[in-house]
């Protein structure tokens, strides 16, 4: 995020999104002022919301489609009208009513960018409400000790956090991969991201398991060449027994 507002990552760079849970909130909170133009707004923005919530049910492909069809008339609807009554001179300059107009105005050139993919969304909730948990987190460990620290640190909670949207266990999945990485072809990393992993592990659900049974094995093999091992010993006499009680 810059300058809190969401950004859409893609092949032709970052393509800045407006959030319209904010601007809903802004006209929401101004209760004073031109009500029926707050409540038309906000009738506004709820049917955005009802339209997603349908688009989300299909195919990308479909999704695009009820945006292009139903979703952008209403923005331009909303843009055309705001716009209007930002220039009609008639709201006081202080109220939160203006307050809410000119936040809507700062992000005309963004509100449609989300239009543009199918995987973008209305809002910004889901990327909120998974970086709660690092801004709360700050304040317990403050310090990474260095720059690259810091890299690596975000690269660790960003594969978290995709494990959760993707509803990997992320311990289970940084415990498998830990293990593979070291011996997997450097040109083909990509096999070990989340979404790839998951796929793997549908195909093979039988891989972690194993990579916890040939570990154990090797455990047990390295305790018997000292002979240890990773099971209880026995007493080898009665005597002994009574030795080790």
């Amino acid at each position: 995020m810059r300058d809190s507002r969401p950004v859409l990552g893609g092949a032709e760079g970052e393509i800045p999104r407006s959030t319209q849970r904010h601007t809903r909130r802004k006209f929401f909170e101004a209760e004073v002022g031109d009500l029926i133009f707050r409540e038309w707004v906000l009738r506004k923005i709820k049917y955005l919301f009802m339209l997603e919530k349908v688009a989300w049910k299909r195919s990308p492909e479909e999704r695009l489609e009820i945006r292009l069809e139903k979703e952008i008339p209403i923005i331009d609807e909303l843009i055309a009208k705001i716009k209007g009554k930002l220039t009609d001179g008639r709201i006081l300059p202080k109220s939160k009513l203006r307050e809410a107009i000119g936040y809507f105005c700062g992000l005309i050139p963004h509100l449609k960018n989300y239009t543009k993919s199918p995987w973008a969304r209305l809002d910004n909730n889901v990327a909120e409400r998974a970086i709660r948990p690092l801004a709360i987190g700050r304040k317990n460990w403050l310090f990474f000790g260095s720059v690259e620290g810091g890299e690596a640190g975000g690269v660790i909670l960003s594969l978290v956090q995709t494990c959760r949207g993707l509803g990997i266990n992320p311990m289970e999945y940084l415990e498998d991969v830990m293990r593979r990485l070291m011996g997997h072809n450097a040109q083909k990393l990509h096999e070990l991201l989340p979404d790839q992993w998951r796929k793997d592990r549908e195909k093979n659900p039988s891989r972690c398991d194993g990579c916890y049974v040939e570990a154990k094995s090797t455990q047990d093999a390295a305790g018997a060449a000292d002979g240890s091992s990773t099971e209880a010993r026995e007493p080898a006499t009665e005597a002994e027994g009574e030795r080790h009680c």
